[in-house]
């Protein structure tokens, strides 16, 4: 029973001193008319040992500034006495004038030099908090701006506070202030994934007007710079959650450079910027696509940066069969992660997957899509076959038109590790092959449908039919082509007779040759200026080729040899 008494005793003593926890803290204020003064303030307390301790301040207080007083957590018996300046004798503004613990007391001081008076008044004591989002033009809804850093300021510029929002856009400030604050939003998280401006090394911010509110803000297309940036923040968010769940790598602190005017994105990897962006006229559905390309290229290089810089190099200078890897597992991710983030009947897997095999081969020139084997990844891991059947929309209908698909069952993380030794499409297929995969015996079938030029060596002879044709304006200095013989050694066939318009050059290259690659120049062109560079051809088939354009801007375009030679 003792024990229990002194077990309650003890407890009472416990609430009675969580009830006296915190500072007591005064401000003073003397306000226009008040005619007078504050000469000194003291503040007597007894502290948690019963001793008795003052807290003065004995500086004058002038008419329209204030003075600040705080007497430790857990004091008693406070008691505050002030004097008016200029007074005489007993006069006193506050004369023992009592106080509770753990209380804030804001006076405001008016009256005259013998008559003086004072009011509490409010503080003026907020808690800043707030919500940022920004306005997705697609889906017509406001998305939480997750993740993003916020700095609370002071008037003066001076920093307060600085965190970041909630999945759901959200921050709070763990205490207290007095006056106004302004806000700044910057288009950084955590972890350092910054939005940039060119080269900058720090993130693009957005600085509100002193509030004494909670900052309420939608980021809209009214103001595009803005509402740019706080989309592709948004868009770099998402790719993280979503590499992490497909167990992806991912620069943790990409630097998105962003620039609102007309240009195509790409993604150089350098440290400086891993990737710009251009965002002129684009919707938020767009911008997010392109988001997810570009940083899928991030993730190759994360896989194997010294092939993603082979990559870049080769997709810099044009050599397709170098870089079509490399864009062709960047159209992945950005398939499956815009149609994850939006679930829209007009599927992005569906723009992928429903589009001719010609736009993807090395036969069809005009559009240049053949850098961009958009189904390639899907198809990899999916298990319709399009040619027999419309895998997004239902339909049964046999299409002629789309690529043969008996591949299926790999993961995006196995077909991105697949990229690692890869240097083309070649290599990248090899190393799928080597995945326990039952569907793997269809690679070469899958992948050879649109390099048709890659297929398996025969052993004839390799054609070459060049012709300059009308309209031209240049004819041709020399043609070089490179191979491998059936020994494996590097050999050379030099043709420098000059091939006039209208007349033709064959080249023949020997049975058993592999690797063949093709150069050529014009006649009076720049030094450096070729009409093929690195271009390679399939062994024991016939190429023709007709020569257009002009001296310095040379083209060509592949023709039925039948009619060629």
């Amino acid at each position: 029973m003792k024990k229990l008494i002194l077990l309650m005793l003890s407890l009472i003593s416990f609430l009675i001193a969580d009830l006296s926890y915190g500072q007591t803290t005064v401000n003073i204020k003397p306000v226009a008319g008040v005619g007078y003064a504050v000469d000194w303030v003291r503040i007597s307390y007894r502290d948690v040992n019963g001793r008795t301790q003052t807290v003065r301040h004995e500086s004058n207080i002038p008419l329209g500034q204030e003075a600040n007083l705080t007497v430790p957590a857990n004091a008693t018996n406070i008691r505050m006495t002030a004097k008016q300046l200029g007074s005489i004798g007993s006069s006193r503004i506050f004369n023992n004038y009592p106080l509770a613990s753990n209380r804030r007391y804001c006076f405001e001081l008016t009256g005259a030099l013998y008559n003086p008076r004072h009011r509490a008044v409010d503080c003026g004591w907020w808690r800043p908090r707030g919500r940022i989002v920004v306005f997705d033009d697609r889906d017509e809804t406001n998305i939480p701006l997750d993740g993003v850093k916020i700095v609370v300021k002071d008037e003066r510029g001076r920093t307060l506070w600085g965190s970041f929002t909630n999945r759901d856009g959200r921050f709070t400030m763990p205490r207290e202030v007095r006056g106004k604050v302004k806000y700044q939003v910057l288009f950084e998280d955590r972890e350092g994934m910054k939005v940039v401006h060119l080269a900058n090394q720090h993130a693009e911010s957005v600085t509100f007007q002193p509030t004494t509110r909670a900052l309420s803000h939608e980021f809209t297309t009214s103001n595009r710079k803005h509402w740019y940036r706080a989309t592709v923040y948004n868009a770099g968010r998402y790719y993280k959650r979503y590499a992490a769940q497909d167990n992806l790598p991912y620069k943790r602190d990409v630097r998105i450079s962003v620039l609102d005017i007309n240009g195509r994105a790409y993604a150089p990897a350098t440290g400086v910027q891993d990737i710009v962006l251009y965002g002129k006229n684009k919707n938020s559905y767009e911008n997010f696509s392109t988001t997810m390309h570009e940083l899928a290229h991030i993730t190759h290089s994360r896989i194997d940066r010294g092939e993603y810089t082979a990559f870049a190099l080769a997709r810099t200078a044009n050599r397709k069969w170098e870089s079509a890897h490399g864009e062709s597992f960047a159209c992945g991710p950005e398939a499956i992660y815009t149609n994850r983030r939006y679930h829209t009947s007009r599927s992005e897997l569906l723009a992928h997957q429903n589009r001719d095999l010609s736009n993807f081969t090395y036969a069809h020139w005009g559009s240049g899509e053949y850098l961009y084997i958009a189904p390639l990844v899907v198809d990899l891991m999916d298990n319709c076959n399009q040619r027999n059947r419309n895998c997004y929309s239902g339909s049964s209908r046999r299409n002629n038109e789309l690529p043969v698909d008996r591949v299926s069952g790999y993961t995006l993380r196995q077909i991105a590790y697949a990229l690692r030794g890869a240097g083309n499409m070649d290599e990248w297929k090899t190393n799928l092959a080597r995945i326990s995969n039952p569907t793997n015996r269809y690679l070469d079938e899958y992948f050879n449908q649109y390099y048709e030029e890659r297929s398996t060596r025969t052993g004839s002879n390799t054609i070459i039919s060049i012709k300059p044709v009308a309209g031209v304006g240049y004819a041709v200095d020399w043609i070089k082509v490179y191979y491998e013989d059936e020994h494996g050694n590097d050999q050379k066939i030099e043709y420098h007779n000059n091939v006039p318009l209208g007349e033709e050059a064959l080249i023949t290259v020997p049975s058993g040759a592999d690797n063949i690659r093709i150069y050529a120049k014009p006649v009076w062109s720049l030094s450096r200026t070729r009409i093929f560079s690195n271009y390679r051809l399939a062994a024991g088939q016939r190429h023709c080729f007709h020569l257009t354009g002009t001296v310095n801007s040379p083209r060509y375009r592949r023709v039925n040899c039948e009619t060629s030679i």
